[in-house]
Parts: C-alpha cells; structure tokens; sequence
C-alpha cells in the first residue's frame, strides 16, 4: 500500500479570517458617507457663492395685499436680502407711530414687542437734545444656537419741509463689551420713515436691513423676512399702538402740523 509523502517544509494551510470582509465593507460604506458630505458641503458653498453674486440692486415686488406691499432686494457680494414695506394709514397719529421708542416701561415685558425677547437694557435713556436713545434687546434663538444681543440706537429726525418724520434704528455692536453668553448683531440698520399725505392718512415705509450673524443660516432670514414683516406692519404692530398709552401720544419736538389730527 502507497502512503502519500508528507513534505516537512510545507506550512499548514492559514484559517480563513471571517472578519476582513465585514471590515472592508464597512470601511467602503464610511467611504461613500464622507464622499455624500463632501459633496453636499461643495454644493452648499458653491450655491451661497452663486448667490453671493447674484442680485440686481433693485426692488422687486413680492406680496401685495390688503393696503400693504413688500419689496426685496438682493445687492451683489451681499448675503442678506433687504427688504421695503410700504403701507397707508389713519388710524394713528404721528405721535402714536413713536410713543413707544421712548417708553421704558417696555423693558417689563419686552416679549410683547419682539418675540423670543428674553430681557430690554436702557444702555443711554432718551435724549431730548440729540433725539436718541440707546438699547440692548437680548433675543432668544432655536436649538443649538446662542441668544442674540441687538445693541442699537434709535433715532428720530423730521424733514422741515415735507414734515415727513424718519426713524433710525442704526447697531452699534462696540457700545458696550461683548459678552460670552450670547452673539451680538454687528449689521442692522432698519429704517421707518412717516409721510403725511393729502388726504388725512400717514404712508408709513419701512426698509429692513439685518444680518443675524454666527451660525445662523442667512437663507433662512431670508426666505421668511418679507412674510414675517408683512405681518408686523399689517397685524402686530397696530394691536399694539392701539394700547391707550399711546392712543393721545404727543410728542414735543415733532411738528405734527402737517399731519391731520387722528
């Protein structure tokens, strides 16, 4: 009988390893997840960089309904979009429209004025010579994201000839030291201009102006500013001047001569 020769140089035959093929395949799938995110990462910067460039500095109609229009308008190299309300009104007097920048008693619950408000600071009261006060408005944010500190100063003007009258609400983000707790706002300037026409009744013209900074996703601002501020001039903003603390407000140095009494 033949037995089978047995080479004593040969090695004996290495176990299959059951592992490497899971691994690979697993490595494989964290392969194409980076890719997905880089590739999302790359469209987002190339569309925020498309859209940095785009724009063509002129207003565009956007709503326009019950009395009141809202315009935007996209400026080149910018990301934030401006946005002009334009309404017409006789319900209020000039006086009214303004009582409540000089009203302190805001600052009790500052919530009612801006939504999210957390607190209202008084950082330089009214002044009756230069016409303007200074405030600190701190701003809850959603989810993950710090309140936002909107350090600005108001000021008022009027026109001696027209009449018309002209709120400037302008950031002044160096005013006082930043604090950690929150994300103070470096670009607003909102501006409100009252202009008396003929027929009895105030045009009221608001251009808003504003960047929330940080992490906070411009496009959102965005696409919800021109509702959003529909509703404040056509719904929000006069239940509150309706409050009779501002109904007979009158205010020393505006010439309200061209405006009809309301």
């Amino acid at each position: 009988m033949n037995m089978p020769r047995v080479n004593p140089e040969a090695k004996p035959a290495a176990a299959a390893a059951p592992y490497p093929a899971k691994r690979s395949r697993r490595g494989r799938t964290f392969r194409w997840i980076a890719i997905v995110i880089l590739a999302i990462v790359t469209l987002v910067s190339i569309a925020n960089w498309l859209w940095l460039l785009s724009g063509s500095n002129q207003w565009q109609l956007k709503i326009d309904k019950d009395g009141v229009q809202v315009y935007t308008m996209k400026t080149p190299g910018l990301e934030a979009l401006k946005v002009r309300v334009v309404s017409k009104s006789s319900e209020f007097s000039i006086g009214t429209h303004l009582a409540p920048v000089l009203d302190e008693s805001v600052q009790q619950d500052c919530s009612k004025w801006v939504t999210g408000c957390l607190s209202l600071r008084i950082v330089q009261p009214w002044d009756p010579r230069t016409h303007t006060n200074i405030v600190m408005w701190t701003i809850a944010m959603p989810g993950p994201l710090s309140p936002r500190e909107i350090l600005v100063q108001n000021q008022i003007t009027q026109d001696p000839k027209t009449k018309a009258v002209t709120l400037e609400t302008l950031a002044m983000p160096n005013r006082l030291p930043p604090d950690d707790c929150c994300v103070r706002i470096e670009h607003l300037n909102n501006v409100w201009r009252y202009s008396p026409l003929p027929d009895g009744s105030i045009q009221e013209e608001m251009v808003y102006d504003m960047a929330m900074g940080g992490a906070f996703p411009q496009l959102l601002l965005n696409l919800g500013a021109p509702a959003q501020l529909f509703n404040e001039v056509s719904v929000a903003n006069p239940a509150k001047l309706r409050d009779r603390r501002y109904r007979s407000a009158h205010l020393d140095f505006i010439d309200d001569s061209g405006f009809a009494a309301h």
